[in-house]
C-alpha cells in the first residue's frame, strides 16, 4: 500500500510530465520547476503523518475531505499560469506560442489522470479499513 505522501509525489512528477515541453524562455524549465515545487511533502502542506491523522480526524467527525496543493506557477516559473490556463494569455490562446493543446490545464489534467485516481482510490480504501478497524477495537473496548 501506498502512503499519503508516495500518492502526494505522484500527483507531483504528473503535475511536470502534463506541463508543456517547450515552456517558457527556456525550454524545459517549467518541468523543472513544477518538479522541484510539487514535491510530495510541497503538495501535502505538511508532513504525511500529520496529514494522515488530520484526514482520519476528519473522517471520524463525517468530514472528508483532501486538499492536495499543486504550484502551476513556481518562482523561477510564473509563467506556468499562463501555459495552464490559455484564456489568461492571448498569445498561448490564439497558439501564437504553438502550444500544444494536450499540455494545457496541465494542473487538473494530472490530478484527474486515471494514474493518480487509482492510487488516490487505493488509499482511501486502505484508510478506510485503518479506520473501521479502530472503530472496531473501540467497539471491543466498550463491550468488554
Amino acid at each position: 500500500m501506498k502512503t499519503l505522501l508516495e500518492v502526494a509525489s505522484t500527483l507531483g512528477n504528473l503535475v511536470s510530465k502534463k506541463a508543456p515541453k517547450r515552456a517558457g524562455p527556456k525550454g524545459g524549465n517549467l518541468k523543472k520547476r513544477l518538479k522541484e515545487a510539487n514535491t510530495g511533502r510541497k503538495i501535502l502542506g505538511s508532513n504525511s503523518a500529520q496529514a494522515e491523522k488530520k484526514i482520519i480526524n476528519d473522517l471520524k467527525s463525517g468530514t472528508n475531505t483532501f486538499e492536495f496543493g499543486i504550484d502551476i506557477a513556481p518562482p523561477g516559473a510564473e509563467y506556468g499560469q499562463f501555459w495552464n490556463d490559455p484564456n489568461i494569455s492571448w498569445q498561448v490562446k490564439d497558439r501564437k506560442t504553438k502550444n500544444n493543446p494536450d499540455a494545457e490545464n496541465y494542473g487538473t489534467k494530472a490530478y484527474e489522470s486515471t494514474d493518480f485516481q487509482r492510487e488516490l482510490d487505493t488509499y482511501i480504501d486502505s484508510l478506510t479499513d485503518k479506520l473501521f478497524q479502530s472503530i472496531s477495537k473501540q467497539i471491543d473496548k466498550e463491550l468488554k
